[in-house]
């Protein structure tokens, strides 16, 4: 915490300022030390978190994961958690996250637990690493289990910049793809189908149907039409996310893709499982606890519900491998026989993260076979594209000269 201080120097200059410390007496000596004479000392009012300016910016787990293996440098160092937090957050650029980490501090001084302090702020410290932090406090092992949290934080993070990455290439061809074909069909085709308009004959149905869709394009109305459908199919799209019904479709259809996407996901949700499992098991939570806390966080509503119904049979005595094996289509044979091991040999733990080490390398297996796989999938579709184009504008001028000729 900071206090506001007014001293005198020994040549007798008033002086004020602020001075950091972990409580009244540790500012007084502080000052002392530095050779002022306390005239006041009042601790400095800290507002809210929620009352100060809110910021957009966003918390990030790379941020995150720095912060928790600085955290556990200076826990095992012996420096107090408070003196840690507050120290902490002077080094943090992102004034969001570092206002989170001096009221952390503030409630810890004030007597709260660490983990109880982290809980009050969900969206930055989820359910798992609270947990954590609760299983190290109980322990006795807290820099442990911060350096955990900061390899798995470091970790996940790896894993989603992966496939958000095998998902941006294709995101990317695709609008490129959209957007060149509206501009052909605005700037390029109406000046081809100027001289097609003057033929007597009558027209192929594929050159009738591009001139159809290029004066929608070029049209004043089109153009607000197509707006307008884009913008309704993004809000369709956004509340259906945001119910119960909505979300389940989408994660099932995220896993139940056709080929490698579908495989891509299911290694995806399948390491991120393993790896939260893992951290919890190697934490000290319970089984039971550890399935529950990893469905809540693994990101996808039907391994959620597959991950509950371990956790319900496992309270009832039954092994994870055998609960798993209920759902085969989630958790292949080969993530079962594993856990079955670890369970047998009582080294759970570590045939968690050698299933983690196995979707590391599959997830970066996947991701170039699907750049690899995408494509050539891509420069068909465009070839197509031209190749009808062409057809549409140039059959009937070649029709035309062809009868010119016969003539």
């Amino acid at each position: 915490m900071d206090f506001i201080y007014k001293a005198k120097t020994k040549d007798g200059r008033e002086q004020t300022g602020t001075v950091a410390a972990s409580n009244r007496d540790e500012a007084v000596e502080a000052l002392n030390n530095s050779g002022l004479f306390i005239i006041s000392l009042e601790k400095k009012e800290k507002k809210s978190i929620w009352e100060k300016s809110i910021s957009f910016k966003r918390i990030t787990p790379k941020e995150v994961a720095i912060f928790c293996r600085q955290f556990a440098v200076m826990i095992k160092a012996d420096v107090s958690v408070v003196s840690a937090l507050q120290s902490l957050s002077k080094q943090i650029s992102n004034e969001k996250f570092a206002d989170i980490i001096q009221e952390v501090g503030s409630r810890v001084e004030e007597g709260s637990s660490l983990s109880a302090a982290l809980d009050k702020f969900p969206k930055v410290f989820d359910s798992f690493f609270v947990n954590v932090i609760r299983s190290g406090e109980a322990s006795g092992r807290m820099g442990e289990a911060l350096e955990y949290l900061a390899d798995h934080l470091e970790r996940e993070n790896r894993l989603v910049s992966q496939v958000k990455g095998a998902m941006m290439y294709p995101a990317f061809i695709l609008i490129v793809f959209v957007l060149a074909f509206i501009l052909i069909m605005t700037f390029v085709i109406p000046k081809l189908l100027t001289a097609l308009t003057k033929f007597d004959q009558d027209l192929p149905m594929m050159t009738k149907v591009i001139i159809s869709v290029s004066e929608f394009f070029t049209s004043s109305g089109g153009i607000f039409a197509g707006i307008a459908l884009i913008g309704m199919g993004v809000g369709v799209y956004f509340w259906i996310q945001k119910t119960e019904a909505g979300r389940n479709f989408f994660d099932r259809f995220k896993i139940n893709m056709p080929g490698v996407l579908g495989e891509l996901m299911k290694k995806f949700y399948l390491t991120r499982f393993a790896e939260n499992f893992a951290v919890l098991v190697k934490a000290g939570l319970p089984i039971a606890e550890a399935l529950k806390i990893s469905g809540n966080i693994v990101g996808n509503k039907v391994y959620k519900k597959a991950l509950h119904d371990t956790q319900k049979k496992v309270v009832r005595g039954v092994k994870i491998s055998d609960s798993l094996d209920d759902h085969k289509k989630l958790f292949p044979g080969f993530v079962t026989q594993m856990i079955r091991v670890g369970e047998n040999t009582g080294h759970l733990n570590e045939t968690l993260e050698k299933i983690v080490d196995f979707y590391q390398q599959e997830v970066d297996t996947a991701v170039k076979s699907l750049s690899s796989i995408i494509e050539p999938i891509l420069i068909v579709m465009m070839g197509v594209m031209v190749g009808i184009l062409v057809i549409g504008v140039f059959l009937p001028i070649f029709t035309v000269q062809m009868g010119a000729l016969n003539a």
